[in-house]
This record gives C-alpha cells, structure tokens and sequence, in this order.
C-alpha cells in the first residue's frame, strides 16, 4: 500500500512538473536584461583587487608596516604562527571582529594553505578595505626560519 501511494505521488508530481508555465523565450529575457543594466550600471561598485604575494615579499612588506593576520583556527595557531607578530583572526570570526582591521594599512592575510585567506581577503575587500594581500600557499609555504 505504501508502495502505491509512494508512486502516485511521484506520478503526481512529475505530471504537475510537465505541465508548469512555459519557460520565457529567450528573445523576452534579453530584453529585461537590458533594461536592466543601465540601472545596475550606476550601483555597480569598484573593488579593490587582491594581490598574491609570497613570503618572501610578505616579510618585506611586514618589516615596512603591514600586518601579517593569521586566519586559522586557535587550535592550529596553537603550532605556530609565521611571526610573533601577527594577529590571529578567525575566518569565522572576521564579521564580528572587522574593525579590528586596520584600513590604513596594508593587509597581509594568510591561513594553512591559502584557500581561507583568500575567502577572507574577498571578504575585507567586499567591505571596503583596499589594501589586501593573500599571502600565496599559507603557512604550508613558509620557508623555514634560520
């Protein structure tokens, strides 16, 4: 019995699903794209870019003022940071935390391997900072230190 009512619903729903509006022609969905880019035009906003740089050029710019923020975990701060200078934010915690950004000087974002740094450094960008950079390869890419 449950079978039964299992593929009733099933033909049910792929009856209704056959039967919906038709899709807008594509000639239709051109035309309201196009009226609606100039206005999306005006609210379109520049963001600044994302440079990669590596540790080399990240020590250099550190030595001349940057900060160097450590994305990871505390857990995974807990191993290491790439200097006992850097700040640790959380990529999860970055929302609640922005203004502990500075916006007047250059950023240098890293994580383990570069994936959340560079989620982070969207997200810094996307609320208006200008100097971000994704440190290339995280902390996996650290030269060693003498």
């Amino acid at each position: 019995m449950n079978k039964l009512l299992a593929i009733s619903f099933c033909a049910m729903l792929l009856t209704t699903a056959c039967n919906s509006s038709e899709e807008p022609k594509p000639q239709a969905v051109a035309k309201k794209v196009e009226a609606v880019q100039p206005a999306a035009a005006v609210v379109e906003q520049k963001v600044a870019p994302i440079t990669t740089v590596d540790w080399q050029k990240a020590f250099e710019m550190h030595k001349a003022g940057a900060v160097l923020i450590d994305v990871r975990t505390p857990a995974e701060v807990a191993k290491g940071m790439a200097a006992a200078t850097a700040i640790n934010i959380p990529l999860q915690e970055m929302p609640q935390r922005l203004s502990e950004f500075p916006k007047d000087k250059d950023l240098l974002i890293y994580c383990r391997s570069g994936k959340r740094s560079m989620a982070a450094s969207k997200f810094l960008v996307e609320n208006g900072y200008t100097r971000v950079f994704n440190v290339e390869g995280g902390i996996l890419a650290l030269p060693p230190q003498n």
